[in-house]
C-alpha cells in the first residue's frame, strides 16, 4: 500500500522506484531530460571493474527502467572522468559534467560521444578547484559551485568567465565546501553549503536572499546536504545526505516534512536482475527486506513538470519517486 502523508494543504504519495545498485553505482547527481528520461553521473564500480574503475554518466528510461546510454571511463585523458560530480544539459543539448578532481568540465553528445572540455585548475577568476554543483540558467549560462575555492562562478556554455561570488567562512554568503546547486524558475541560485549544514539562496548576481538549515539531526536541521531542487510552488527539497532523508521546506525556508524512503518493492530492473539468480531469490526470502525501504545516502533531487519528486541514492543506486498531489481531497467513507 502506498504511503500517503498530508501536511496542511500538501499531500505526498510514494509511487515507486527505478534502477538498482548496478544501474547507478554511487551516483552523485540527477537531471531530468525529455519526458521519462533522466541522467546521472556515477563514481562507483560495476561488476568486473576494480573499485573506482567505472567513472561514467548514464541516461536512463524511467518507464521501461532500462539504460539508454552509458558513457565515460576512469582516467584523465579526453573523454575520461575521475570524480564526476554534477551533470546538466546545455543549451546545445549536450551533456556537461564537472570533474571535481580534474578541475574541468567535460562535454559529451546526448548519445555518449566525447566532444570537448574546458577549465583549468587554480583559484583565479575563471579557474576551477573542486567544481561540484552545476546548473544552466534560462539564458544558457552555467553556474558552478567549487568545493575547494568556496565560491560560485558563472560562465558561458563554452567556458568564458562572467562573474563570481563567495569566500571561505560560515557567515552570510560564505561557504564551507559548497556542493549541490540549483536554479529555480525565477533564476535564483540555491547552494547546498555542505560544510556549514545549510542552504543559501542568491540572486543571479550573487546577492544573498535567504538561508536556512543548521547542523544537527532534528526537524529542519541538516547534516552535509548535497543536492536540492524546487517545485512550481516554490517548495525546496534538500537531500540531507548525512541524515539519510530528504527535507522539504517552503519558499521562506520553514520546514514542511521529511521523506525517509519507502521502497517496499524492488524496481522493475532490480526484479529482473534478482529473478535471474536463484541464490538471490532464496536469500531474499530469508532476509528482512524492510531494511531496504529507507534511503541510503540520498545524493540529489529533481522535480518534474508533473510534480513528481525523484530522489537518487548514492549507496542503493536507485531512484525513489514521490508524487506531490494537486487538488487532493480526503476520501469519503461510509459510516
Amino acid at each position: 500500500m502506498a504511503l500517503i502523508q498530508t501536511i496542511g494543504e500538501r499531500t505526498y504519495t510514494y509511487s515507486h522506484c527505478v534502477g538498482s545498485l548496478f544501474a547507478f553505482t554511487a551516483p552523485t547527481d540527477l537531471v531530468l531530460g525529455a519526458k521519462g528520461v533522466v541522467y546521472a553521473p556515477s563514481r562507483g564500480a560495476d561488476p568486473g571493474y576494480p573499485l573506482g574503475g567505472r567513472q561514467r554518466w548514464t541516461k536512463w528510461d524511467l518507464e521501461e527502467d532500462v539504460k539508454i546510454v552509458d558513457a565515460g571511463d576512469q582516467g584523465s585523458n579526453d573523454g575520461e572522468l575521475l570524480w564526476p560530480t554534477a551533470l546538466d544539459l546545455g543549451p546545445d543539448g549536450n551533456v556537461y559534467i564537472t570533474d571535481e578532481y580534474l578541475n574541468r568540465v567535460s562535454i559529451f553528445s546526448d548519445d555518449g560521444a566525447y566532444l570537448r572540455k574546458w577549465g583549468t585548475p587554480g583559484s583565479g577568476e575563471g579557474q576551477l578547484d573542486g567544481p561540484t554543483g552545476m546548473r544552466f540558467d534560462g539564458e544558457g549560462n552555467v553556474y558552478i559551485a567549487e568545493s575547494r575555492n568556496n565560491r560560485v562562478q558563472k560562465f558561458t556554455a563554452d567556458g568564458k568567465f562572467l562573474s563570481t561570488w563567495g569566500k571561505a567562512g560560515s557567515g552570510p554568503g560564505e561557504f564551507n565546501m559548497p556542493y549541490g546547486l540549483h536554479i529555480d524558475r525565477h533564476g535564483d541560485v540555491f547552494v547546498a553549503d555542505w560544510g556549514n549544514d545549510r542552504v543559501q539562496k542568491f540572486s543571479p548576481d550573487g546577492d544573498l536572499l535567504a538561508q536556512f538549515g543548521s547542523s544537527g539531526s532534528g526537524t529542519g536541521e541538516l547534516q552535509r546536504p548535497t543536492g536540492l531542487a524546487t517545485d512550481k510552488d516554490g517548495d525546496v527539497y534538500v537531500a540531507d545526505w548525512g541524515n539519510n532523508r530528504v527535507q522539504v521546506y517552503d519558499a521562506e525556508g520553514e520546514i514542511i516534512t521529511s521523506f525517509y524512503g519507502d521502497a517496499r518493492e524492488l524496481s522493475k530492473s532490480a526484479t529482473t536482475f534478482v529473478s535471474a539468480n536463484s541464490d538471490f531469490v532464496k536469500a531474499r526470502k530469508r532476509a528482512d527486506t524492510s531494511l531496504e525501504w529507507a534511503f541510503r545516502r540520498p545524493a540529489a533531487v529533481a522535480v518534474n513538470e508533473d510534480n513528481q519528486i525523484l530522489i537518487i541514492e548514492s549507496i542503493s543506486g536507485r531512484i525513489q519517486i514521490y508524487q506531490k498531489e494537486e487538488d487532493y481531497l480526503d476520501p469519503q467513507f461510509n459510516l
